[in-house]
């Protein structure tokens, strides 16, 4: 407890959507139960890291993505450390020490450091105009140096790149995406709606360098251009290097946790230290890390109702739908991609609207879903997938959606919610 208070002292380390998706369950199940500070290396207060495309775009402001400002931490008498960077942990005095010489005592820590953007083993990487896409001040870099580039290259063909990219062409900088795979967002499509996506990304002038690795990032102070290991050199006034992230795990290593990927944590989110608890992208559970919102969502619920209600329920990993923010294109894909050679997998395919459905199905059951063009029954079929519904007795009419299942004779030998899409 600290000596102003009889209240239990709890410090968050990060203020990332993660963070303030925590702060946010606390409040509604008790704003009066903890003392609560956040330290954050941005000067910002929590914002929207989903919404940097659009930011990049032009589509929004920088005060349209705060998701809690500063007044909001006030009103809920949240102390913030802005701009200040823990450099210290202290677990047996249960202590943090920021660079800024603020040290504090708590009685609960918890770890949401968020991620780091990957690096790729290039030369040339010093150049200048050279941006990670990650933060708002990344952003404000290379909104700054598009006034005068006529030229760009997005390395990574994945959401964020896809997004960034985007972002540029609309600016009308000629954009190339590098990508190392044979088709774009190669993760969560298929080679059939990855194609459909280089040609739509096309028409909003973005081009395609697939199966490309880079040799070197070329210029003397600037740079100019990339060289790819083939021999073609992209003309580049500013690169974006967006091909993933890493778990931030610096400090917690130096703080002396268990840490692989990322920080490691239980079923119910503690770490090797039962007085410090990690969510979002810094950890990893059970082998697995986060990078998308929905999985970070479910740990913070996890996480406040332990810290406040000490209920013990453990966290369960589960598919996420992907969409991407590109206006005019709509996508969803959840689960398998390609699935194995004893599935079953019925594909719907219109190259002239350029429109495609793709279910790959186990054992009666929906695992993979891909969609292009027409995802209208996307979150129906999400739904199947999760709950894992028997499907055989919807085919042949599953592939055509929920209202053709609806409609079909064999609908009546089938549970209501594996029709409607409702909740167990």
């Amino acid at each position: 407890m600290t000596a102003a208070t009889s209240k239990p002292h709890l410090v968050i380390i990060g203020t990332g959507m993660a963070s303030g998706r925590l702060l946010e369950e606390l409040m509604r199940r008790s704003a009066d139960h903890f003392t609560i500070s956040v330290f954050g290396e941005e000067p910002h207060p929590n914002y929207n890291r989903i919404m940097l495309s659009p930011l990049l775009a032009g589509e929004v402001s920088a005060e349209d993505i705060v998701l809690n400002p500063l007044d909001w931490y006030k009103e809920h008498n949240i102390t913030l450390y802005a701009g200040e960077r823990i450099v210290g942990i202290d677990k047996a005095a249960k202590r943090v020490v920021g660079d800024q010489g603020t040290q504090l005592e708590y009685d609960h820590l918890v770890f949401a450091t968020g991620s780091l953007p990957a690096r790729i083993p290039t030369p040339g990487q010093h150049l200048n105009h050279i941006y990670a896409f990650r933060t708002m001040a990344d952003v404000d870099s290379i909104i700054h140096s598009s006034k005068s580039a006529k030229s760009a290259v997005v390395v990574g063909g994945g959401l964020l790149g896809l997004e960034a990219a985007y972002g540029l062409a609309i600016k009308g900088i000629k954009t190339t995406v590098v990508n190392r795979a044979g088709h774009v967002l190669n993760r969560q499509l298929d080679e059939a709606a990855g194609e459909m996506l280089r040609q739509a990304i096309l028409e909003k002038g973005v081009d395609t360098a697939l199966n490309a690795d880079i040799k070197e990032f070329t210029g003397s102070d600037r740079v100019t251009g990339v060289a790819l290991e083939s021999g073609e050199v992209i003309a580049a006034d500013l690169v974006i290097i967006a091909i993933g992230i890493t778990p931030n795990t610096a400090l917690a290593h130096a703080a002396g946790l268990n840490v692989g990927r990322g920080i490691i944590v239980d079923d119910y989110l503690v770490t090797s230290d039962p007085h410090i608890s990690g969510l979002g992208e810094c950890i990893e559970h059970r082998g697995e890390t986060f990078g998308l919102v929905a999985p970070i969502w479910d740990q913070a619920r996890l996480l406040a109702d332990r810290l406040v209600f000490n209920t013990q329920l453990p966290y369960l990993s589960s598919a996420v739908p992907t969409k991407l923010k590109v206006s005019g294109i709509d996508l969803f894909s959840a689960g398998e991609v390609n699935g194995l050679p004893e599935d079953r997998i019925v594909i719907l395919q219109d190259p002239s609207q350029r429109a495609y459905r793709k279910l790959i199905i186990r054992d009666q059951k929906l695992v993979g879903i891909v969609l292009f063009g027409d995802v209208q029954d996307g979150n129906w079929y999400f739904e199947l997938l999760e709950q894992q519904s028997k499907v055989d007795d919807l085919l042949p009419h599953l592939m055509f959606g929920q209202a053709f299942c609806r409609q079909a004779p064999e609908h009546n030998n089938q549970p209501e919610n594996a029709l409607t899409g409702a909740s167990l």
